[in-house]
């Protein structure tokens, strides 16, 4: 079979999967874990604020800036527990952010 773009991004995903499948627990459970917290997190934070007299345009800004440079600062190995929650908790705040945004219809 021929190595075209197709096949190689069919092999990178079944590799994805594959590493997603055969991962200790512990560090699935992390990852999901700061997932819902980072949705948690934001969203509470969002539904506070909102209530104070602040302009929310530039809070939402602000919290996807602290997420991008958090996880593009970090100097350690790309694959780390620690960089996949952080990168997991920013996921999650994204997410927060685009509902919140879809609820208020924006």
């Amino acid at each position: 079979m021929q190595k075209t773009k197709f096949t190689n991004f069919v092999d990178s995903l079944a590799r994805f999967i594959d590493s997603t499948i055969t991962d200790s627990w512990s560090k699935r459970s992390v990852i999901l874990l700061s997932l819902l917290f980072g949705f948690y997190f934001t969203n509470s934070l969002i539904s506070f604020l909102l209530d104070k007299s602040i302009n929310t345009i530039l809070l939402a800004i602000l919290i996807l800036l602290i997420m991008e440079i958090s996880i593009r600062s970090s100097l350690i190995s790309k694959f780390s527990l620690i960089v996949m929650s952080i990168n997991s908790f920013r996921i999650g705040s994204t997410y927060a952010l685009i509902l919140e945004a879809f609820k208020l219809g924006s």
